[in-house]
């Protein structure tokens, strides 16, 4: 049923472009989770991507505690966890072999910052914006 539904929107969304953003929301609300691994390989290109930006290696992206690479890869956890039906240990090898306590901290500090009045709107500001690039 939502298959045939997400499809139906789809045609939609190319016949009548000026309403794309409003059924890009619903498509995404009303489609399954998808597998972890489809999405995980969607987050390490994602990630070579952000190295390549910032001008870091891999490794230090996924290991260094510097507030310029932080706050990337919490909300790519982040996402990656409220978009696929991967289990903390999944996440966790994803990301150079983290821990599922890691992966839990993560998504309560990502929730936090998500709150109205957060004292966290940087973490906030950079989820959406990975959100966004990631599903364009």
């Amino acid at each position: 049923m939502s298959r045939e539904l997400v499809h139906k929107l789809m045609k939609l969304r190319e016949e009548y472009e000026e309403y794309s953003e409003e059924l890009n929301l619903t498509i995404h609300r009303i489609q399954p989770k998808r597998s972890g691994h489809y999405l995980s390989g969607v987050v390490n290109s994602y990630i070579e991507i952000l190295c390549e930006d910032l001008g870091v290696s891999r490794d230090y992206f996924l290991n260094n505690r510097s507030l310029d690479v932080i706050y990337y890869r919490y909300s790519l956890i982040a996402w990656l966890k409220y978009n696929s039906t991967m289990s903390l240990k999944s996440i966790g090898k994803v990301f150079g072999n983290k821990d599922h306590s890691t992966i839990i901290n993560t998504l309560v500090k990502v929730k936090n910052a998500l709150q109205p009045n957060s004292y966290n709107q940087e973490l906030s500001d950079v989820y959406y914006k990975v959100k966004e690039a990631l599903e364009q």
